[in-house]
């Protein structure tokens, strides 16, 4: 819960509400609540899955049928020869550990908006996202500063891109460092998330005073 709340903060800023298909590469257990909460943020239901084994996504098929409110998904899964479904999508997660390139600009259709959520375990050497991809994008931004250029996407970006990259909460105070979107000139834009303790705090006292409230509140 604590790990997918930012997540659906930057999909909030970042993407139209009807964006069309989201491509999810990973299917642990951090998948499964991130697309639960993208529910509040997208109206957007179908979903391409592509995991590392075939058990994996059979597992996460299975998760997701066994809950009648994850029934409004309809999710493909994509095989080892089918990264052309990619290019159907304007949201893209990566939610995995790995230290190879799982995605390619060529993967995706630049010709429209899109948005890619780089979630996955952060340590140094990680990394999922392809170059092409690092140089196209129009806004690079993360939760910290200094621990995507440590150990996230943002080690492998050279020293201009890395001036480029601004933090979420930057953006979150001062609207003015978001370009304006254009319906005429696709944007796409990243989010490299590696989790910092300051979250974790706003969400515990955001939970305590909801609890207070309920406490506090009539009971009939």
């Amino acid at each position: 819960f604590v790990l997918q709340l930012p997540q659906r903060w930057q999909v909030d800023i970042f993407s139209q509400r009807k964006s069309r298909g989201l491509v999810y590469l990973g299917g642990r257990v951090q998948a499964f609540w991130q697309l639960r909460f993208l529910t509040l943020v997208t109206d957007c239901r179908d979903v391409v899955l592509k995991t590392r084994s075939q058990s994996t996504a059979e597992a996460f098929l299975r998760k997701m049928k066994s809950n009648p409110l994850d029934a409004q998904w309809r999710i493909t899964v994509a095989d080892d020869d089918a990264m052309d479904a990619f290019k159907g999508c304007q949201l893209v997660h990566t939610l995995t550990t790995s230290r190879e390139l799982i995605l390619l600009a060529k993967h995706l259709d630049l010709s429209q908006d899109v948005h890619i959520s780089a979630v996955g375990a952060d340590s140094p050497g990680k990394r999922e996202l392809g170059s092409c991809i690092l140089k196209c994008a129009d806004i690079i931004a993360c939760d910290s500063l200094v621990q995507t250029i440590e150990r996230g996407e943002g080690q492998f970006c050279n020293q201009m891109q890395r001036a480029s990259i601004v933090e979420i909460g930057t953006l979150l105070a001062k609207s003015d460092k978001i370009p304006p979107y254009q319906a005429d000139k696709p944007r796409l834009t990243i989010f490299d998330s590696s989790g910092i303790a300051l979250q974790d705090v706003c969400i515990a006292k955001a939970l305590c005073q909801l609890l207070e409230q309920e406490a506090n509140s009539p009971k009939y």
